[in-house]
């Protein structure tokens, strides 16, 4: 069986609506999408370099490919773009990976244009899709926000999950008509563009990484990667299961120790797990050593 799980809690906070599917929020995505373009503005889709960017190409190429969105041009930039080549030669020795390169060129994918300027319309319309997810400070998708905002023909979409105290979260928090600080480059602007947030996630549900929790049933489980009350929902739900668990909720900096067979896990920077292998004996019979 299974000594220690370490259990990711990103969405132990977070329980998914009823209804909600992911291909609910990729229609929903794309119905929304549309609306600026149509309108003869332009949407920026801030995303995360690894995965999340390399993920929204493939749809919006198959989406226009099928019709569901307007031909128009898609622009691109910040670290996604230079991990686009290390995803398309994985994908040729991996069947879990699947994406080929050449969406770019379907997509026509620009640079973005020179000299875009905060208030100002970027010169050429389209579609944005730019790191950081978060739109954080002196990135492409902050330059590009900066531009947009102010514009009632555009969109920002959000695809995925922002930090409350990023510039990304507080422009969620901000209501249409209310004035927003971009604080690092001393901009204010007041909120005209459409903002929506989409329940795109690449994380697992909840419920989905409780169950696989009960179905290895380990000794000992570790959490990490979560907010405090993401943490404390799966605490609270895994001291009911019926095989019980030791379960540790490491503080980052602290040593945590879990010793189904002897083992001793650190807790590095509240990120790494590392194991050290004690000596074979009571606690350690078998004197094994993962990590």
């Amino acid at each position: 069986g299974v000594d220690v799980l370490v259990l990711e809690t990103t969405r132990g906070a977070t329980p998914r609506k009823e209804g909600v599917t992911r291909e609910s929020e990729i229609e929903r995505f794309l119905d929304e999408l549309r609306k600026p373009i149509d309108k003869g503005g332009s949407c920026l889709i801030p995303v995360f370099a690894l995965g999340r960017m390399q993920e929204m190409l493939v749809i919006l190429d198959q989406a226009r490919k099928d019709g569901r969105i307007p031909n128009c041009p898609v622009f691109c930039s910040g670290l996604g773009m230079s991990i686009v080549d290390y995803f398309h030669e994985i994908s040729k020795y991996c069947t879990q990976l699947n994406f080929d390169r050449k969406v770019l060129r379907n997509l026509g994918v620009l640079p973005l244009p020179d000299h875009m300027e905060p208030g100002r319309p970027p010169g050429i319309n389209g579609i944005f899709l730019v790191s950081s997810g978060m739109v954080v400070d002196h990135t492409p998708s902050y330059r590009v926000a900066a531009s947009l905002l102010g514009d009632d023909r555009n969109s920002i979409l959000f695809v995925g999950y922002c930090d409350p105290d990023t510039p990304g979260g507080k422009l969620l928090e901000t209501r249409n008509g209310e004035e927003f600080l971009f604080e690092a480059i001393d901009h204010v602007t007041q909120v005209k563009a459409r903002v929506r947030q989409f329940d795109m996630s690449g994380h697992a549900d909840r419920d989905e990484l409780l169950e696989l929790a009960h179905q290895a049933s380990p000794r000992t489980i570790v959490l990490h990667h979560g907010d405090p009350d993401a943490r404390q929902w799966f605490a609270e739900q895994l001291a009911q299961a019926p095989y019980q668990p030791e379960v540790i909720d490491p503080i980052p900096g602290h040593v945590s120790s879990a010793n189904p067979v002897g083992w001793r896990w650190h807790q590095c920077s509240g990120v790494r797990l590392v194991s050290e292998c004690a000596p074979p004996g009571v606690n350690n019979p078998r004197g094994v050593s993962k990590s």
